[in-house]
């Protein structure tokens, strides 16, 4: 007769009187361990066909199971569901075998209980009998599974061939293991490599330096890769930044940065928005990125700024200014959106603040410390310079650790989800570029008051689930409700109002300028004004003996410059700005550059750069037969020029410069012009008593004034 037998590693045999445990397969071997501690190795043939050999369906009594140290209820749960009800309906034979009831309780017997032949009356002997002979077993084993069911309960019942915990790396060397792990940690800021080739390669060349050529070999390719997926969380050949990012996740349970009142912790972050703007002009889409400030106290959003993609630091510098500026109400916005609605002392907050009258319900708050990451745009000396000037304290996020700056970006995907952004088309992979922009017909200013509208009127007043007020656990509040509750023991603090904070914010120009007869030199570019007409040739007060000349990057037609004497803001224009050019930023200035260096004209030639630019901006093709960086460039500078002029219009504005004029050809004129005289008449009716001598120069008098 052909029988069939199955062993695997960790499954018991008896073996010539004795029982033994597989402890591997190795082709045609088998490793033995005897339950003495015995250890042999024999061919399968031999040990199959021996007379003595006989396979064993539990481990010995007194053996370690797989199981121990494991929760029992746990691995029960885990079974598949015809093993558990197996397991359970023996253990109703049991109940019934016991108690004559298949649910063990006479108050929940059914109509047919107890049977006939399991009256309760009736001697268990009998009873354990009966139930043998029902499920074809004999009246030992019943017993037997009677005893260890009441000593271990339901898990007693299950059969251990189906539930034996599985270890895939059960036939692996440790040694193996161990250089798997070691040869990952190495390469985890190396870039990409295939597991079959160079990973395979290098974990071999570890082994044999630790421990000789060929002492501890591989296992096969197929097998090596099944166990670096096992072993990994980000395997070799992914990308190096997943790698980094998984290996310098904490070893510790996941802290939140925490704070007890508005404002001790402020957020900054900048993250893409799932959305594609329509830029009219040029009838094409483009991403967008959103930067936020979120306070961590309340959860509230306290400003933010929608750009296209390229995020700058004086934008992250003006949105500091938005966190200590209330909303303004908008003319459709109803009146339940007031700041009045936010149930805070209102009255006594617009004795302080005028500007709550006309404000949305939105707080208003007065940041102590800023937390952002690493950016360049954020550490820049435009918002370390705000920073200084309002008393803000600056704490970096540390580095590689995303769980020390989780708050602002777990509001990312909300704010991706929310209804202002289903206004604008998204862009998702699934659908097609062609299609995208078929279907994006909204401009960034709508998408902007889409979202200004969404924050005021949706998120501001819904509750969060992590929102969580200290000392009341299980109180759900919204953003608002918890700032109202939070000024209640923090207070309310005054935010600074700056009449010219938006010129304080611009960034000064490296080392200063000196004021020459032609004006100031900025990015090899002159601006010039009547104001500085007053200060051509001297010395500033600074330390330096430089004038501070701020600007900004993105609309470089103007400079701007600080009068000492009445504290007013000047501005500059530039002397070589035709009539119809229009703002540019600094991006566009260093393109139109790098465009004459190419054609090999001198890049600080300011006519050139003025025909460059104006080549740029006014392209002789149609619009529609721009290249996309045309394109690209277009829309970034017009909205950029539309966000500095809102930016300025909220400070006081500055003097305006003259009308533009066409400069000289030569801009350092040192001799004056000779003008021609005048043919006279033949009548002379000059009257020289009247004629006023001239002034004399005296140069002493001029110093002295």
């Amino acid at each position: 007769m052909d029988q069939r037998y199955r062993i695997a590693t960790e499954d018991w045999i008896e073996f010539e009187e004795e029982q033994h445990q597989v402890t591997g397969i190795t082709g045609a071997l088998v490793r033995l361990r005897s339950a003495s501690g015995h250890h042999q190795t024999i061919m399968l043939s031999a040990l199959l066909t021996d007379s003595t050999f006989r396979t064993l369906a539990e481990p010995p009594p007194g053996q370690e199971e797989t199981t121990q140290g494991l929760d029992p209820g746990g691995v029960l749960a885990l079974l598949p569901k015809d093993v558990r009800d197996k397991a359970l309906e023996l253990e109703a034979h049991l109940h019934e075998a016991t108690t004559g009831f298949r649910s063990g309780d006479p108050l929940s017997a059914t109509a047919s209980e107890p049977r006939e032949e399991y009256r309760p009356e009736l001697p268990l002997s009998v009873r354990v009998e009966t139930k043998a002979a029902e499920l074809d077993l004999t009246t030992r084993r019943i017993w037997q599974l009677l005893e260890e069911w009441k000593e271990k309960g339901l898990w007693a019942l299950v059969d251990r061939r189906k539930a034996r915990l599985k270890n895939p790396l059960r036939n692996i060397d440790e040694r193996v293991i161990t250089a798997i792990r070691e040869q990952a940690a190495a390469e985890r800021y190396d870039s990409s490599s295939s597991v079959s080739t160079r990973f395979r390669r290098r974990t071999q060349n570890r082994l044999d330096a630790d421990y000789g050529p060929g002492e501890v070999p591989l296992p096969k390719e197929d097998t090596f890769r099944r166990v670096v997926k096992l072993l990994l969380d980000r395997r070799p050949s992914d990308p190096a930044y997943q790698r980094v990012s998984d290996a310098n996740q904490p070893d510790r349970t996941f802290g939140n940065v925490i704070a007890h009142r508005p404002g001790q912790v402020v957020m900054l972050d900048t993250t893409p928005l799932d959305v594609l703007a329509w830029d009219p002009a040029m009838n094409d889409t483009y991403n967008v990125e959103l930067t936020l400030a979120l306070d961590v106290a309340t959860r509230s959003l306290l400003a933010w700024r929608l750009t296209p993609i390229g995020t700058k630091a004086i934008d992250i510098g003006l949105l500091l200014a938005d966190v200590m500026a209330p909303e303004p109400m908008r003319p459709d916005w109803s009146d339940a959106l007031r700041y009045s609605m936010l149930r805070v002392p209102y009255q006594r907050h617009l004795s302080l603040d005028e500007r709550l009258a006309e404000a949305a319900a939105r707080p208003v708050i007065y940041p102590e410390t800023l937390l952002f990451d690493h950016g360049k745009p954020y550490k820049s000396d435009v918002v370390r310079r705000a920073c200084v000037s309002w008393k803000i304290d600056i704490q970096d996020a540390r580095k590689l650790k995303p769980t020390s700056h989780t708050s602002s970006g777990s509001s990312a995907p909300s704010v991706n989800s929310s209804p202002c952004t289903s206004r604008a088309t998204r862009a998702s992979t699934s659908r097609t570029a062609a299609k995208t922009s078929k279907e994006a017909r909204w401009t960034l200013d709508e998408i902007a008051e889409f979202f200004a509208e969404y924050v005021v009127a949706v998120y501001q007043r819904k509750s969060h689930s992590g929102l969580h007020l200290y000392g009341f656990p299980d109180l759900n509040v919204s953003p608002n409700e918890a700032y109202a509750m939070a000024l209640g023991s923090a207070g309310y603090v005054d935010c600074p109002r700056d009449p010219s904070l938006y010129y304080e914010l611009l960034p000064i120009a490296e080392d200063g300028r000196a004021i020459n007869a032609y004006g100031i030199e900025l990015n090899h570019l002159v601006y010039n004004a009547d104001i500085l007409y007053q200060f051509r040739k001297a010395k500033s007060p600074y330390s330096n003996g430089r004038w501070p000349i701020r600007y900004d990057p993105r609309n470089l037609l103007h400079a701007y410059f600080h009068d000492p004497r009445d504290g007013k803001w000047y501005t500059l224009r530039w002397t070589h700005a035709l009539s119809d050019l229009q703002p540019f930023t600094d991006i566009t200035l260093r393109e139109a550059k790098r465009l004459l260096a190419a054609r090999g004209i001198d890049p600080s030639d300011q006519a050139e750069v003025a025909k460059a630019l104006w080549n740029l901006q006014n392209r002789t093709d149609a619009p529609e037969k721009w290249t996309k960086a045309d394109r690209k460039r277009h829309t970034r500078d017009r909205h950029r020029a539309d966000s500095q002029a809102k930016d300025e219009a909220r400070s006081t504005p500055a003097v305006p410069a003259p009308p533009p004029q066409y400069a000289p050809e030569s801009r350092r004129p040192t001799v004056p012009g000779l003008h021609a005289v005048p043919a006279l008449t033949d009548e002379d009716d000059i009257d020289l008593d009247a004629i006023q001598p001239a002034q004399v120069w005296n140069p002493r008098a001029s110093q002295e004034s």
